[in-house]
């Protein structure tokens, strides 16, 4: 479970594709929470299911979005919706007992890595103040749900609601094309950021920068 506790209309379930069981297991777990989820079948996250999943284990993660709050003091206690993570841990507590009556072990299934670099939290170093919006329909690139307020996409005026679509010369097709991008990126060094909002076609400036 990583970052829970801001459910608004759905619970994202990602890694649905690690394993054959995912799907039967959730729906007889979310019959009586009547949970509305978005699932999704990668397994390669940016998140610390993925060292798991690259040993070979089947995995699952729960998490309820990004927002303008994240790994800031403005991320305050009354931001939490309590009823909402009663409910993801009711159907992941659930899940669990579900595997833990089991008789066979869970399969495990081997996905193809998108792109070629490696996926994981180490691929976060720079920072721009994205927020990426985890349910974005079918949508070329990385749509926007919100930006860090002061941070550098804002201040280069990159809004809410804005596709990216190529990052510093590279073409943005997804979320790891834009996590591959970002990681090659240079603290400092002004790059190129080009977005669709609404019909136009912009190109931003904008000058990656730290969390530290």
């Amino acid at each position: 479970m990583d970052m829970i506790g801001r459910l608004d209309k759905s619970l994202i379930l990602q890694g649905i594709g690690s394993s054959s069981i995912w799907l039967n297991t959730i729906e007889q777990a979310n019959a009586p929470i009547g949970l509305s989820l978005s699932l999704q079948n990668d397994s390669y996250l940016p998140t610390d299911a993925t060292s798991f999943y690259l040993k070979g284990v089947p995995v699952l993660n729960a998490f309820t979005g990004a927002h303008a709050e994240y790994h800031s003091p403005r991320d305050t206690v009354e931001k939490i919706n309590d009823a909402g993570a009663e409910k993801v841990v009711r159907l992941m507590a659930a899940t669990a007992r579900v595997l833990a009556t089991r008789t066979e072990p869970i399969d495990y299934i081997a996905m193809e890595k998108p792109g070629g670099a490696a996926v994981g939290r180490a691929a976060l170093r720079t920072y721009l103040g994205t927020i990426p919006d985890y349910v974005p329909g079918n949508i070329v690139g990385v749509k926007l749900s919100g930006v860090a307020k002061g941070g550098p996409a804002d201040q280069a005026g990159v809004q809410s609601e804005d596709v990216i679509v190529e990052l510093a010369g590279k073409k943005i097709e997804n979320i790891y094309d834009y996590t591959y991008a970002l990681d090659a990126l240079q603290i400092g060094v002004p790059v190129p950021l080009v977005v669709l909002r609404g019909e136009q076609r912009l190109t931003l400036t904008v000058t990656p920068g730290t969390r530290e």
